[in-house]
């Protein structure tokens, strides 16, 4: 049995988005080149991804700066606790 995760963070400049496989990162998107990177090493038979990884990820990216966007605003007038 193998375990996937995908990983996501954003900002409201900066993205990342990952994938992995029984912990080991096996892409990476590259926001600025506008592509997904395979970080897998050469001595292993590598998982294939579709074409439209990119795009995936972009589409994850959108949807986590709308989030941080509805949380910011949520959260705007929320006294600190101290």
């Amino acid at each position: 049995i193998h375990t996937e995760m995908q990983m996501i963070g954003c900002s409201e400049t900066e993205g990342a988005y990952d994938i992995s496989l029984d912990e080991e990162d096996v892409i990476v998107a590259d926001f600025i080149a506008e592509r997904v990177v395979d970080t897998q090493p050469s001595f292993v038979d590598h998982v294939s991804f579709a074409k439209d990884a990119f795009q995936v990820a972009m589409g994850n990216l959108i949807t986590c700066r709308i989030n941080l966007n509805i949380t910011q605003k949520a959260l705007k007038d929320q006294p600190l606790e101290s």
